[in-house]
């Protein structure tokens, strides 16, 4: 019997595994390093650097439409966020990246470089009169390899010194922190908005439903061909793309070129808490928030902004078909025909609207309840309870005077006929031999003209003034201030009396149409012939007085070189020839040595107070503040002018603890040239980034001299000031410690007193409830103990005859700082900024203007007429081809009917196969 074979050894079977990996050999390790060359390979085909041209904010989606702004649009004179896409393929990079812009102007403006140059230079020195000096902008940028990264940036717009612009150039360079080496960004040229026009930002995910609103006529309205050579749009539509960071600012002064804000059904969790907090400023300032139906309010999940809404939701719930049609009735222009369709429409299907009730300060828009709106401090939401864009909505030839009437509050338009012919001096086509075969219409679209255009009730200029597109108003940048009746005896004066030449603004609209768009004009607002309202102005009727009032404070005034040239011929005729004569003739020749001390010091003396120059080795900063709240709100706009001496030269830098601010440096010609010699050329530089807040460096003052900065934050009050209900107390809820308080009413049209009255109630603390008392303004007597530029200032506040019926403000001094708004010092300055080198005196004064009440809100006024009332007239030509078509189209039905002799055939054969 045979033996089984034993099995092998375990021992052997390990041995076989330890030499599977021998062979495999060094092939295994190929297929890896071979992908790593490919790729090394490929990524030195690559550039250091994939840069994108920026993109300036608010920036819209591309398949948007951009009117041929890719890189986005600005408008001169306002703030505006850019975002700069970066990318570094081959290392991982840290530097910075320096920005700045400059104006574009057409290639075709001036053939001569030279006086190109000077021009541009013109421009520039009369630009930095209005809104500052121009300055570059200079933020980290810290790249991981292979990572796109977007960074934001900020600048002011220049707007040319009231001069209309093509646009901003925007470039720079990456500056790397590793190499030292400069990489330049990829240019980027910004369309500039024209003075009417503002920005119009809708927040959706389907932006393909607002193709409707693009093409409304209040956005771009029909005008006569005189005016086709630029810009006619009221509104730019702006749809930014949702995917990543929203490309919107967070701070509210970045917001002041942006009129509308329309909330479609993107979360309100897309935004950051910096966009969401700059949208409450935004609207409580006078921005206009649009709420669209179910969809937008599902969206708006941030309690705060929930709070402000004018219909508190609970749930959805389908239309009341009479409460719709009764709301078309009262939008509804008296020549629309449309009423029946949309009828038929809401009949054959079914709309979601939003339930709940209005909050108590909402009013209705029309009648059916289907739209509110609600005052929120200078501004207002506009909240539907349906889908704006719902098919049987903007199938209402009355949609587009609904939407410019009452949701956009803007007066109402009346639409003509455009006879073509007449702008290039052609005969009329009714006196024509052609009259037969011409339409008007026809002639316009030869010379690609509208056959229609709008224009504004009672309106004869073209475009529409700026504050009847936007609300958004600061008092500090757009706002009259009173004349006195001796504006140059007002300082010396103790006391002025105040109110004096009043009249009632009513008066001025008297002999108008109630629909005329002059009514709604707010003659207190300045508007401005490039910025429009709203925009950055270092030359406002605010910082004027302020800047003045500084350098008297300060008491400085830069000498002439003629006094330096005069004084220095005084100082050797005496050091030399009149010192060698006098003890000479003394007979003590030796002393004429020992005297050049003591003249030198009296020569010095003597020429600093022919300059009026502080001869101390000291610094010392001087401020005036004015502090805006609006109403409902616990947050103001602080505006400050600060002017910084001192006896040594020094370069001066001011850093924020928050991004909600802006600076710039205000010019002075004799100051800048002074300095630019003694610091060079090097500039001002706005570094964002790399701390909490903006910081702007190299601030620089010369040696007795000061330079001047204008500064706007926005800051917490702790609270609200208000009135109660029946207007006789009022709340301060804020941390604010008044003093010199006045409450400035302009009563209502019919409440039995035209003129403004005002109430004096001294001291107002924390807290405290005092009771309103008023007076005619007459009556009323500034204290003489105020400092002589906030009196100055609050004089011509109390003596503005431009306020309209339905206002009452507040204004006041601020005794001292609120606690948590104080800076390191505790000086009687605001915070929220720290000034290195520090200042040894500080000086600063603030005065309080609250809104209490607004002028209430004007009806809504349908179109007097619609596009549609102007048809085409017959012509021959036209009936010909009607009758045309009429004829081809009976052809074709006849043709559909009769079978053709194959057709007949086949069924013919089909029939026998069935029969049996």
């Amino acid at each position: 019997m045979m033996k089984s074979a034993s099995p092998p050894s375990p021992w052997l079977w390990f041995a076989w595994l330890m030499l599977v990996p021998l062979l495999v050999g060094c092939d295994g390790c190929r297929p890896t390093e071979d992908a790593d060359l490919k790729d090394e390979l490929a990524e030195q085909k690559l550039p250091p650097f994939t840069i994108n041209s920026a993109k300036a904010f608010p920036a819209t989606r591309p398949d948007a439409g951009t009117k041929g702004a890719i890189d986005g649009t600005i408008k001169p004179g306002h703030w505006f966020a850019a975002g700069v896409a970066l990318k570094s393929n081959r290392e991982d990079e840290r530097g910075a990246i320096l920005t700045e812009t400059k104006i574009t102007r057409p290639a075709n403006a001036f053939t001569d470089e030279v006086e190109r140059s000077e021009m541009d230079a013109r421009i520039a020195d009369a630009s930095a009169r209005t809104v500052g000096k121009s300055f570059r902008v200079r933020r980290p940028a810290v790249l991981p390899k292979g990572q796109r990264r977007e960074l934001e940036t900020r600048a002011l717009a220049s707007e040319a010194g009231g001069k209309m612009i093509e646009g901003l150039e925007f470039d720079g360079d990456f500056v790397s922190s590793r190499t030292g080496a400069s990489v330049p960004l990829q240019p980027s040229k910004f369309a500039a908005l024209q003075p009417q026009s503002f920005f119009f930002v809708v927040l959706t995910e389907r932006s393909e439903r607002f193709t409707r609103l693009q093409t409304s006529d209040w956005v771009e309205p029909l005008r006569s061909s005189e005016d086709f050579y630029r810009p006619r749009e009221n509104y730019r539509v702006i749809i930014p793309p949702t995917q990543g960071v929203l490309p919107l600012s967070e701070t509210m002064l970045d917001w002041t070129s942006t009129a509308v804000l329309f909330w479609d059904d993107l979360t309100s969790s897309a935004l950051t808490p910096g966009q969401r907090s700059a949208i409450v400023d935004w609207v409580h300032f006078g921005g206009t928030l649009i709420v669209n139906g179910p969809s937008g309010t599902d969206a708006i999940e941030d309690a705060t902004l929930k709070s402000l809404l004018p219909i508190q939701p609970d749930g959805n719930q389908e239309i009341n078909g009479d409460d719709a049609i009764a709301f078309l009735k009262s939008h509804m222009v008296q020549s629309d025909e449309s009423l029946p369709a949309i009828e038929a429409r809401l009949n054959d299907n079914i709309t979601v609207s939003v339930a709940g009730q209005p909050a108590e300060d909402a009013t209705s828009l029309g009648d059916g309840d289907l739209v509110y709106q609600r005052r929120i401090g200078r501004g207002r939401i506009v909240h539907s309870r349906v889908d704006l864009l719902n098919e049987w909505m903007t199938a209402w030839k009355s949609y587009d005077s609904f939407f410019n009437s009452a949701v956009l509050a803007r007066p109402p338009r009346k639409f003509r006929k455009v006879e073509a012919y007449r702008s290039l001096g052609l005969q009329s086509p009714s006196a024509s031999q052609n009259a037969e075969t011409v339409s008007e219409e026809e002639i316009a679209k030869m010379l690609e003209q509208p056959s229609v255009e709008q224009a504004l009730v009672g309106m004869t200029i073209e475009d529409a003034p700026p504050s009847i597109n936007s609300g958004f108003r600061l008092f500090a940048r757009d706002m009259r201030l009173g004349n006195l009746p001796n504006a140059a005896d007002a300082e010396a004066t103790d006391d002025n009396t105040i109110g004096s030449g009043r009249q009632s603004q009513s008066s001025a609209n008297r002999g108008r149409a109630r629909n005329d768009y002059r009514n709604r004009l707010d003659d207190e607002v300045l508007q401005h012939p490039v910025s429009g309202v709203g925009g950055w102005k270092d030359d406002s009727a605010i910082m004027m007085s302020f800047r003045n009032s500084l350098q008297e404070r300060i008491g400085v005034t830069i000498p002439d070189s003629s006094l330096v040239v005069k004084s220095l011929m005084i100082y050797l005729i005496v050091l030399i020839p009149l010192n060698y004569a006098v003890f000479r003739w003394m007979g003590r020749l030796e002393w004429a040595w020992l005297a050049m001390i003591p003249i030198a010091l009296i020569g010095a003396f003597m020429v600093a107070r022919a300059a009026q120059l502080d001869m101390g080795f000291a610094r010392s900063r001087n401020e005036l503040a004015l502090l805006e709240i609006p109403r409902d709100h616990d947050r103001g706009h602080l505006t400050r002018a600060i002017a910084l001496y001192n006896s040594l030269a020094s370069n001066y830098s001011v850093q924020f603890d928050n991004p909600d601010a802006a600076i710039t440096m205000l010019t002075s010609r004799r100051a800048d040239s002074r300095n630019e010699t003694m610091f060079g050329s090097d500039g001002l530089t706005l570094q964002l980034g790399f701390d909490a807040g903006p910081r702007l460096d190299g601030i620089a003052v010369g040696s007795n001299s000061f330079g001047s900065v204008h500064v706007e934050q926005m800051v917490s009050v702790g609270g609200q000031l208000s009135l109660s209900k029946d207007g006789s107390t009022l709340r301060n809820d804020s941390n604010l410690d008044l003093t010199d308080v006045y409450v400035i009413r302009q009563p209502l049209a019919g409440s039995g007193s035209s003129t403004t009255e005002i109430a004096v109630l001294g001291g107002v603390a924390p807290g405290e409830n005092p009771t309103v008392s008023y007076q005619p303004a007459e009556q009323v007597r500034v204290p003489g103990d105020v400092d002589s530029g906030v009196r100055l200032c609050m004089q011509r506040i109390l003596a503005s005859s431009y306020l309209q019926p339905g206002t009452t403000r507040l204004l006041g001094r601020l005794t001292r700082i609120p606690p948590d708004q104080t800076d390191a010092d505790e000086t009687s300055a605001w915070g929220g900024l720290e000034i290195a080198p520090t200042c040894s005196q500080v000086e600063a004064d603030t005065i309080v203007l609250a809104h209490l009440e607004y002028p209430s809100l004007h009806e809504p006024q349908p179109d007097v007429n619609l596009t549609d009332d102007f048809r085409s007239r017959t012509t021959k030509l036209e009936e010909e081809r009607k009758r045309e078509r009429q004829s081809k189209a009976k052809q074709a039905e006849a043709d559909e009917a009769e079978p053709t002799e194959e057709e007949d055939t086949t069924e013919e054969s089909d029939t026998s196969k069935e029969t049996p």
